[in-house]
């Protein structure tokens, strides 16, 4: 049957909840479009997670990319912000002064400003003087990245000694060491 109005205002040759085959009561339509939710601002739109479950360490004298801690997130209107929520678990067993942080398409987002010698990082700094275990830091930053697809990246400070992600500085084979799991989440926010 083609799809068509008849002279009593009734869309014909659709079926919907209940009504007979190729009928729809453009009443009954009308009355669920107005009760139905409207997303408003604050809703989270979509979310975006992703996990690292090995580890990985590095000696560098700056900023390194965690491999597998970054995430993509295309924009469903310009004006929207993106809720980055970033859990690692790292440890510098050697000194203090290392952390991390998060770039946008290879910009830093969510640092503080500088504040003469010392590190700029985001959460908890990453060091601790036993070799046995790691700590976890969380933070969140809210961005407004704009229209597009964005790459969201954790990246790790050594500051020059050795870090550990997803595990501790001595790592021994038995139930006196641990493992643990890093992510990062995204969420647009609308705006």
């Amino acid at each position: 049957m083609p799809i068509g109005i008849n002279g009593s205002g009734t869309i014909t040759g659709v079926s919907v909840g209940g009504l007979p085959d190729g009928i729809v009561d453009t009443d009954m339509l009308a009355a669920k479009t107005a009760t139905a939710p409207k997303l408003g601002n604050g809703s989270i739109l979509q979310v975006i997670c992703a996990q690292k479950t090995d580890s990985f360490s590095t000696s560098s004298a700056s900023w390194n990319n965690v491999p597998s801690l970054q995430a993509d997130i295309t924009m469903t209107n310009a004006s929207n912000k993106v809720l980055v929520q970033v859990n690692i678990s790292a440890l510098n067993g050697t000194t203090t002064g290392s952390g991390a942080g998060v770039q946008r398409n290879g910009t830093f987002i969510g640092l503080g400003t500088s504040y003469g010698n010392r590190q700029n990082i985001s959460g908890a700094e990453l060091y601790h003087d036993r070799n046995d275990v790691f700590r976890t830091s969380s933070f969140t930053i809210l961005d407004t990245p704009g229209a597009g697809t964005h790459t969201y990246v954790v990246l790790v400070d050594p500051n020059g000694n050795t870090l550990y992600v997803n595990r501790s500085e001595g790592d021994g084979d038995t139930d006196s060491y641990s493992r643990g799991t890093s992510d990062i989440t995204l969420m647009e926010v609308a705006a």
